[in-house]
């Protein structure tokens, strides 16, 4: 057995026999040196002020005979910061109701913090040697270090809110969102963050936190490129000085400026995957769209259905009317379909008077109801422009996945299949695959 598991083994014996009401001042002296070392320890081990906090507690509860503990910190400068096993983490942060009570022991650092360590049912005889005021006193020996490294590491939580939104891409989501929201709440003076980002390619809005609400909030908002509309709610120890508002405005320019080049190649994307005449997606992006609501599907367990839609005898148009009349006939359709749809659905020109409409978290019975709406409401959207003797209907083919197909291609073969016999069994219908 080597020194470090005899000492290990000395301890958690040392321990027992506390419980067990030993009062042999021996044992006293060894375990509260033992957790005097373990706290030493936890200074040079480099953890934020949080992550000390905890590992307080966890010392406590683990290398001595107390089941419940917590602590509570008020760092000058920084929010304050609460921990606990075996308690209400929420009392370790009101420090006024644990003055007084037994089991109780202050620690104070002049300019650095001030706290309170409480401790449940501590044996007698580690009561009668103060044992929690020796604890709290190893405690406030290396309190200076640890807020100092807290602060040098809020310092730089600007750099890295910067260094998240410059690797910001095209495909951002609630891990990044998460991400920046956490960077921001590490500012110095700050207690927590909120982030709201609405988007229809967001199919609502995502909403992240760390932290907690602070005495003063401060909202800053912004709109990118009409597409994208950002909140942030940041809340303050204390009303932020001058130099604090200055540098969180620094930060949100920079994010609005990282996601305004994200918009903007997002918008550039979107047009080379537009059909020019309908304004709808093209190929290019139906196969996108697919791939990105399979996965979804898979990652959910909800199913996705899409709906193949034909303009019936489409061709009469053309031939009677002319092109010029048939492309507005196209372009009716298409605008039906966009307002019809969900704004996290996609509207795919498919190919001539063929439409795809791509439904992520849709089964048969939602397709079937916007499939029953489209054939009601076809011959009135494109009746502006055809002759008022024309009557423009349409045919819808549905399919489901996983239901009807494993693969988006096969999912589409089967919708292909459904509109074909909707059009062979009299148009102006739909049919679903299966």
């Amino acid at each position: 057995m080597s020194v470090l598991d005899s000492l290990n083994k000395m301890q958690a014996d040392a321990v027992e026999q506390l419980r067990a009401g030993d009062h042999n001042q021996f044992l006293v002296g060894f375990l509260t040196t033992s957790v005097k070392l373990e706290l030493s320890n936890l200074v040079a081990a480099d953890l934020d002020l949080a992550g000390f906090a905890q590992a307080v507690v966890d010392v406590l509860t683990q290398h001595a005979p107390i089941e419940g503990c917590l602590i509570g910190i008020d760092p000058a400068g920084l929010p304050r910061i609460g921990a606990a096993v075996g308690l209400d983490v929420e009392l370790a942060l009101k420090h006024d109701t644990l003055l007084g009570q037994p089991n109780t022991a202050l620690f104070s650092v002049d300019g650095v913090a001030s706290g309170t360590l409480h401790a449940q049912e501590v044996p007698a005889a580690l009561r009668a040697a103060g044992f929690l005021d020796e604890a709290a006193g190893q405690i406030a020996t290396g309190l200076a270090r640890v807020v100092e490294s807290e602060q040098l590491r809020r310092r730089a939580a600007a750099a890295k809110a910067l260094r998240v939104v410059a690797a910001l891409d095209e495909h951002w989501n609630v891990a990044e969102l998460q991400e920046l929201t956490a960077a921001f709440a590490s500012l110095p003076g700050v207690t927590g963050a909120t982030l709201s980002a609405t988007a229809a390619r967001l199919a609502g809005t995502l909403q992240t936190e760390s932290g907690r609400p602070g005495a003063h909030q401060i909202e800053r908002r912004f709109v990118v490129d009409e597409q994208l509309s950002l909140v942030l709610d940041i809340g303050y120890i204390e009303h932020p000085a001058a130099e604090q508002l200055q540098r969180l405005d620094e930060l949100v320019l920079a994010l609005a400026t990282g996601l305004e080049r994200i918009e903007q190649n997002i918008r550039l994307a979107a047009e080379a995957d537009t059909d020019q005449l309908t304004g709808v997606g093209n190929r290019r992006r139906a196969s996108k769209a697919l791939t990105q609501a399979r996965q979804m599907s898979d990652a959910t367990g909800e199913p996705m259905s899409v709906l193949l839609c034909d303009l019936d005898h489409f061709k009469q148009v053309n031939d009677r009317h002319g092109h010029d009349v048939g492309d507005a006939v196209l372009a009716a359709f298409a605008g039906l379909l966009r307002t019809s749809v969900r704004g996290h659905d996609t509207v795919i020109r498919w190919g001539g008077e063929e439409f795809l409409v791509i439904c992520p978290s849709c089964d048969t019975k939602g397709a079937t109801s916007l499939a029953e709406r489209l054939i009601a409401a076809c011959a009135g959207a494109c009746a502006p422009a055809l002759p008022p003797d024309h009557v423009q209907t349409t045919s819808i083919g549905i399919a489901e996945y996983p239901l009807t197909a494993r693969t988006p291609e096969a999912l589409v073969s089967a919708a292909d299949d459904a509109l074909y016999r909707a059009k062979r069994e009299g148009r102006n219908q739909f049919r679903t695959a299966g």
